[in-house]
């Protein structure tokens, strides 16, 4: 085995030179984005004047004189191949070029093929497996409208665009091209065991996390003792403030974006904030880190909030983890910082937050689809040019305004779910927090729950004595009350109440017990199916009292519009859109339905033809781009290429969503502005 690092000019240079991709390695699976990517750290080379650009391990074996077959890196070698042949092909479209760019044309040339091959299938030098062959070797005769069967094609005709932009010129661009570093593995095929090596590369080891990632970029081209002066001024405090350093710094890049940030992409995003918001300014990044390092150790109790009342309801959102709001408590606690916003308006906040959580967790078993919506939670907010003054009226008026999975459940949700619900099942989290909370509202000690254990009125095992008791219907009533809240309370004594009757409960535990969940339960003269129920009802009081529904005054004249993305669970009839956005791209403006089929399918198509072709010919998908079958109505998003468009808005917008899932791009990327549609024009 032979490691080199070279420049990948080097690599590929000598005519003779052939680079076979094996028929058992993937297809070419690049996206556009990854061309962005590539693209982008191009322009800082350039920009920032960097010496070389590491691109990545290349492993290839030797298959006799100058043939090699590429075992790993064959993505990064057909992309860097591809941009060749689009710098190639505009050159040699470009018209009265002086001798100078035609000696550039020949020298790109030379990397791409053998001239002097007999066999014109041997002059291409790079030989990708059977499914590509065909489009890599169209490259070679550039068209200007390209129907984009293949990602091989499309990301051509991305970097064909670039260059013609002339963003980077030809000469600065084949410049930068001989900066492109690689590590060069060449494996002895009588010693060395390619599939072993292949698998030592791609799976085994300790990663890097994102916060080592991150902490590296910054630190890592400075001079030494500003590395030393930034680590111990910055970065150790900004370790301790954080328990969780990657998801810190998810939740801050969420903040900073307003978009939704997957774990696996915090290093990249961390980098494009850097360069766009902070123009790589290391100390302004790190100030701006050790700030919000602060906030989100108090937000997650490692360190305690100077106001009690605040800490108390900061407390209770861990208690009950619900972190996907911590985006919008950093906007918060900035505002409340700037004396923007007062104590008690933070603490009316954080309270409706914890309403909203727990009855979510409660009458839906879940909080999920709220991580989307307290990404733009403060941006909807401010919208609104009285927000300062009136931040607790919107932030009601907001979550009211909310559907589907998003919608705050009512007090009548709220109460059937406390009275009929297993209680008891819950996560212990969440089940410990009800009583917990219920047990110290308005107690002037507060109870630990630590010190005590659930307790069943009505026993887990029952006894004849209480089948006796409870009467012909024990089985029923046993079986739909047991885990309930009105049949749970709090003891020290479980161990010996057990399965005792309710007499001697009262007599052990609940005369003598000097807890608020017991209170009058010793005056109960008997304990069944309507003692149960009053119970639970008395409770409710005060969990109505504790997790309140919120109310507001404010209106809007006008009916607004709304921001929605693919993945949303909301229902869409009655609605007109107005502008749909890709990523961070500028809004497409747009008045129907139809449109968002169109533009999202061109999208998909362009951003992946070679999965978008397989996935229009698969069963889930054949019905709405079959063209063997006759369509209700077609609708063409790219040349010859069709889709179903006989459908309801809500159809559409569910085949979108399944769309992006199947094809793997985020459906939180796509996001449609809408408004209500008026009352004649209802039809999709």
């Amino acid at each position: 085995m032979e490691v080199t690092k070279m420049p990948i000019s080097q690599f590929l240079q000598g005519q003779s030179k052939t680079f076979v991709i094996p028929v058992f390695q993937r297809d070419y699976a690049w996206k556009i984005f990854n061309c962005e990517k590539l693209w982008s750290d191009l322009h800082d080379l350039k920009s920032l004047k960097r010496e070389d650009h590491f691109l990545g391990t290349i492993v290839t074996i030797g298959q006799g004189f100058d043939t090699y077959s590429v075992i790993d890196g064959q993505q990064r070698l057909t992309t860097v191949s591809i941009l060749l042949i689009a710098l190639y092909n505009y050159l040699k479209q470009t018209e009265n070029k002086d001798g100078k760019l035609k000696m550039l044309e020949d020298q790109v040339l030379d990397f791409l093929v053998n001239k002097y091959a007999d066999d014109e299938d041997k002059k291409i030098r790079l030989k990708p497996n059977k499914s590509d062959k065909s489009d890599f070797a169209k490259l070679f005769e550039h068209q200007e409208h390209w129907q984009h069967s293949s990602n091989i094609i499309s990301n051509y005709d991305f970097f064909y665009r670039k260059i013609q932009s002339n963003q980077i010129g030809p000469r600065e661009l084949f410049d930068l091209y001989n900066k492109i570093k690689i590590v060069l593995i060449n494996l002895d095929s009588k010693t060395d065991d390619p599939q072993l090596i292949f698998e030592s590369l791609n799976s085994t080891g300790v990663g890097l996390t994102a916060g080592d990632l991150i902490r590296n970029y910054i630190l890592m081209d400075l001079e030494p003792n500003t590395q030393d002066r930034f680590f111990n001024k910055y970065w150790i405090q900004i370790e301790k403030l954080t328990s969780n350093l990657p998801e810190f710094i998810r939740n801050y890049l969420i903040f900073k974006t307003q978009t939704s940030i997957k774990k696996d992409d915090v290093y990249s995003e961390f980098k494009i904030l850097a360069k766009n918001h902070f123009q790589n300014d290391k100390e302004n990044i790190l100030k701006d880190l050790i700030y919000y390092a602060g906030i989100y150790s108090t937000i997650t109790q490692i360190e305690s909030h100077e106001k009690t009342e605040i800490n108390e309801n900061l407390s209770n959102l861990n208690k009950i983890e619900f972190s996907v709001c911590i985006p919008f408590l950093f906007d918060l606690f900035t505002d409340f910082d700037k004396k923007i916003i007062t104590e008690e308006t933070i603490i009316e906040v954080l309270k409706t937050v914890e309403s909203y959580a727990f009855r979510k967790m409660l009458v839906d078993n879940s909080t999920q689809g709220l991580n989307k919506l307290f990404v733009t939670l403060s941006k909807e907010l401010k919208k609104h040019t009285q927000w300062k003054e009136q931040y607790i009226e919107l932030l009601n008026f907001t979550l009211l305004e909310k559907r589907g999975s998003q919608r705050f459940p009512t007090d009548s949700e709220f109460e059937t779910a406390l009275i009929n619900k297993e209680i008891y099942k819950l996560q212990s989290k969440n089940r410990n927090y009800l009583l917990e909370t219920l047990e110290n509202f308005k107690c002037a000690y507060r109870v630990n729950l630590d010190d005590l254990t659930i307790e069943h009125i009505l026993p887990q095992k029952i006894t004849e004595q209480w089948k006796k008791k409870l009467g012909k219907n024990w089985q029923e009533i046993h079986n739909k009350y047991l885990h309930t809240l009105g049949n749970l309370s709090l003891t020290g004594n479980n161990t010996k109440l057990s399965n005792l009757s309710f007499e001697e409960k009262k007599k052990i535990d609940l005369q003598t017990s000097k807890l608020k969940l017991n209170f009058q339960l010793d005056k109960q003269e008997d304990w069944n199916e309507s003692e149960i129920l009053a119970r639970a009802k008395s409770l409710i009081v005060d969990a109505l009292k504790i997790w309140r529904f919120p109310t507001t005054t404010f209106r809007i004249e006008e009916p607004e519009e709304t921001i929605c993305d693919l993945s949303s669970e909301d229902q869409f009839s009655n609605t007109k859109p107005t502008s749909i956005i890709f990523g961070n791209n500028n809004p497409i403006q747009i008045t129907t339905w139809r449109e968002i089929l169109r533009f999202v399918c061109e999208f998909l198509y362009e951003f992946s033809p070679t999965e978008f072709n397989a996935i229009r010919q698969s069963t889930e998908f054949a019905y709405y781009f079959d063209e063997k079958k006759p369509m209700m109505a077609k609708l063409e998003f790219s040349k010859d290429l069709y889709v179903e468009c006989q459908l309801s808005a809500n159809m559409i917008f569910s085949f979108l969503s399944r769309l992006c899932k199947k094809i793997g791009y985020d459906p939180e990327l796509i996001q449609i502005t809408l408004k209500a549609a008026p009352e004649k024009n209802m039809t999709n």
